[in-house]
């Protein structure tokens, strides 16, 4: 099947050529398919989430269709597809839990209160969390990387950093030696 699947709120996409991509084209690293056989083998109430199936891999499913044209599934050479085969999401190392980040990491590292966080949510201006467990909201951290480079006022806030590291290193190069007269600028 050659159609796109998108995965975790549209953030990612896979292509026709089977390759996962976030949003802005670049690959993935170390993402790959995750099949239902994956699913199954997943012995945790904790599965990972997947896509909503369409109705032609269903009725695959239940065995009233062989044709697989409309069936996104892992070819393996010349075997035939099983169910286990069936691609429903997708399973790459930053979507671990232990590497996603929180509320608070984001706003650590967007350097604002989790309240500017919060209200960056509500008016839709920071990406939708790749995951949610429980009531937490979970980003990976390229997608919060991207967003934090990308957003409205990242240049201004760029270019207000790098001022004040040139003012501090500057205040370092003229700074007075320990017992040296201090001198008024004239």
């Amino acid at each position: 099947m050659t159609q796109r699947l998108r995965y975790a709120n549209d953030t990612y996409e896979r292509d026709e050529f089977g390759v996962w991509r976030y949003r802005w084209g670049d690959p993935v690293p170390g993402a790959h398919d995750l099949t239902l056989a994956d699913l199954l083998a997943i012995h945790t109430s904790d599965a990972a989430a997947t896509r909503e199936l369409g109705r032609a891999e269903l009725e695959w499913l239940a065995g009233e269709r062989d044709d697989i044209g409309e069936v996104l599934v892992q070819q393996h050479g010349d075997r035939t597809p099983t169910t286990g085969d069936l691609v429903v999401g997708m399973a790459a190392p930053e979507l671990h839990v232990q590497l996603m980040l929180t509320v608070a990491d984001v706003a650590d590292l967007a350097h604002v209160s989790k309240a500017t966080i919060d209200s960056y949510r509500s008016r839709g201006t920071l990406p939708e969390p790749q995951v949610q467990r429980g009531r937490t909201p979970l980003w990976s951290r390229p997608v919060i990387k991207r967003w934090l480079a990308t957003r409205p006022g990242a240049a201004a806030e760029a270019a207000r950093r790098e001022a004040l590291a040139a003012r501090r290193a500057h205040a370092d190069r003229v700074a007075v030696a320990p017992g040296a007269p201090m001198r008024r600028p004239a």
